[in-house]
């Protein structure tokens, strides 16, 4: 019996002395952290403009050439983009001047001592060049080369005074074959703003929109291959005017007006730094690329494109407004 209670005793004073571990304390749980906000795209983050004008297509008709249809959906467009006025070289003249100055013809001979595009580029110290396809030699100032199928009316920079006038800005027009081989060569040799003038058939002027499409196609395969375009490329293709009896247009407080303008035209948008397939729905016309291009290269502002309520570009780059392939295509 004794033994029995001393038995049971120790069991009682060992269950006494076991020590009981604390339960572990938890650190609490880390707030999820947001992911790093990605970069917002900008004008300021573009290196390279070019610009491509092509030549008397409405949009209705642009969007039912299935090569510029594949174009318009692979890359980016405007749905709203207007021309300035009828005939071509008033258009040609606004979007590198900001103005029509009176020009209301395709004259040969008429000239401008205005301020332009290529004279502010140069004075600014940004690398330019105007190439145009057709074209014999770097500043020949001719209305016509029918070798070539070029057509001096496409080529705004020959109608300044001042760049004609001067041997050296003057060098700046040439041919577009000067441009393949810069496109081939290192980032250096491809100036920082690009125009390019088809000739009267690639440029759909004088031949069928599917045969100027598919040289459109080719170009802008060459242009985006290259290192030039890479870094910061900012492709621009836009048409000079609609169906001449299409008269809409863009008015000074940006809405769309019935007439005065130069009808509603395609407008393609083709850059690394732009979402493949976005569709801007923003009005727009040749004075917003103007514009963007000023704002681009931190150039004074141009005749019209001075209003703070001229759209520009930059939507493409970070979109106010959105349309996806498919849906909102204006006629």
């Amino acid at each position: 019996m004794r033994r029995a209670v001393a038995v049971a005793a120790f069991l009682i004073l060992a269950a006494a002395t076991v020590s009981v571990a604390p339960a572990p304390v938890l650190a609490p749980l880390a707030a999820p952290q947001p992911a790093p906000a990605r970069p917002v795209p900008s004008l300021h983050q573009v290196h390279r403009v070019f610009v491509i004008v092509m030549e008397n297509l409405g949009y209705r008709a642009a969007m039912a050439v299935p090569a510029l249809r594949s174009l318009a959906e692979r890359y980016a467009s405007a749905s709203q983009y207007y021309a300035t006025t009828h005939p071509s070289l008033p258009n040609y003249i606004a979007l590198t001047s900001g103005g029509t100055y009176g020009i209301t013809t395709d004259c040969w001979y008429c000239q401008l001592a205005v301020p332009n595009l290529g004279e502010e580029l140069s004075a600014k110290g940004v690398s330019w060049g105007a190439y145009m396809q057709g074209l014999p030699a770097s500043c020949w100032l001719g209305p016509w080369w029918p070798p070539g199928d070029y057509a001096g009316k496409h080529d705004p920079f020959r109608y300044y005074t001042d760049i004609v006038t001067s041997p050296a800005l003057c060098q700046h027009i040439q041919p577009l074959g000067a441009l393949s081989a810069r496109l081939a060569g290192p980032l250096s040799a491809v100036p920082r703003f690009v125009w390019i003038t088809p000739n009267l058939c690639n440029d759909g002027h004088d031949c069928p929109a599917v045969q100027a499409a598919a040289w459109l196609s080719a170009e802008v395969a060459a242009i985006t291959a290259s290192p030039a375009w890479k870094d910061g490329g900012f492709l621009v293709v836009t048409w000079d005017e609609g169906n001449g009896a299409d008269r809409r247009g863009v008015d000074a407080a940006g809405k769309v007006v019935p007439n005065g303008g130069g009808g509603h035209v395609l407008t393609l948008v083709i850059s690394p730094l732009v979402r493949k397939g976005l569709v801007i729905a923003t009005p727009l016309n040749h004075l917003s690329l103007l514009k963007t291009v000023e704002e681009i290269f931190n150039l004074p502002k141009l005749g019209a494109t001075r209003p703070a309520n001229l759209a520009d570009l930059s939507g493409f780059l970070n979109p106010p407004r959105e349309i996806w392939p498919g849906t909102g295509r204006g006629g």
